[in-house]
């Protein structure tokens, strides 16, 4: 277990409360939460700053993992917070709401369950879809997008749970499975963790738009791959991409058309191991940041993300 100050910990959650003049349910705190509550209503007569909604969610995130005894790392801030926000649900679709105490409000969840709060391992989402994710981990998220599961359904639908699976895989740290060749169904939230053919299918959806930029990123592509013929059929397959995005209410969706998806998967199978840095390269130039092959150290997997 990570060495932790709890009553530091516990001490400065409940004086960064009284700073920002939230209330504190005394009930259900604990002493060390409590003693800097009290101290910090002593200290700040007067709150210091009204907190925006990111500042809210960040104190309640704190207190929550607090009681849990889980991590929440320092590099999850509210300007972080705000960084990953996003409008629209990626797993629903929705647009969220704020403070209405309604199942589309936005929510911000830990992506793999047994992770701490830290940078790439959280998300927005709506609260139905952080309800029906509850304590589900990807295998179990899987099960219900392929519609195997018994009783599937519970609170999303097969495609819903199926883009909640999207999200899930890339930091799930699943060891000795095959590579994930499924179609990329919604938005890879920002900052987290995805397989590189949902990276590249992110790049194809970014830049199948315009025609310049298709024909830029195809160019290049076919640098990467020895076989021309494969390229070719690729190449067509983008053109069918951008056809079908002009039509399409969600972009995503255009993806799952096999006539476009199958010939993305031979070309990304046969893709030698020696054009991966350049893949990676060309991806970087469209939202890809940086390559990791194992969950960061800060999500603390092998203590379940627990101090």
């Amino acid at each position: 277990m990570r060495a932790v100050d709890v009553a530091k910990t516990g001490f400065d959650i409940g004086w960064d409360f009284a700073r920002y003049g939230r209330v504190l349910d005394a009930a259900s705190s604990e002493q060390s939460v409590l003693a800097g509550y009290r101290a910090g209503r002593e200290h700040f007569r007067v709150p210091q700053h009204l907190p925006d909604r990111f500042v809210s969610k960040w104190l309640q995130l704190r207190l929550n993992a607090f009681r849990r005894r889980r991590i929440l790392d320092l590099e999850v801030t509210p300007a972080y917070l705000r960084r990953i926000d996003c409008a629209k649900c990626p797993i629903t679709l929705i647009v969220m709401t704020h403070a209405a105490l309604s199942e589309s409000d936005w929510s911000v969840d830990r992506i793999n369950n047994d992770g701490a709060y830290a940078p790439g391992n959280l998300m927005v989402m709506c609260v139905k879809a952080n309800r029906a994710k509850g304590a589900r981990g990807y295998r179990d998220v899987i099960q219900l997008a392929s519609g195997n599961a018994q009783g599937a359904g519970r609170g999303l639908s097969k495609r819903e749970w199926a883009r909640l699976a999207c999200v899930m895989v890339g930091a799930a740290n699943l060891t000795g499975t095959s590579p994930t060749l499924l179609p990329l169904l919604t938005r890879i939230p920002e900052d987290s963790r995805a397989p590189l053919y949902f990276v590249f299918q992110q790049m194809l959806l970014v830049s199948a738009r315009l025609a310049t930029e298709r024909n830029r990123v195809m160019k290049a592509l076919c640098r990467l791959h020895p076989s021309s013929e494969r390229s070719l059929v690729l190449r067509c397959a983008v053109e069918r991409l951008a056809v079908k995005l002009k039509t399409i209410a969600y972009p995503y969706d255009a993806l799952s058309d096999e006539g476009v998806q199958r010939p993305m998967r031979n070309w990304f199978v046969t893709m030698p191991a020696a054009s991966i840095p350049g893949l990676l390269q060309l991806c970087s130039q469209y939202g890809a940041e940086r390559c990791e092959t194992a969950p960061p150290d800060a999500w603390a997997l092998e203590m379940s993300g627990r101090f």
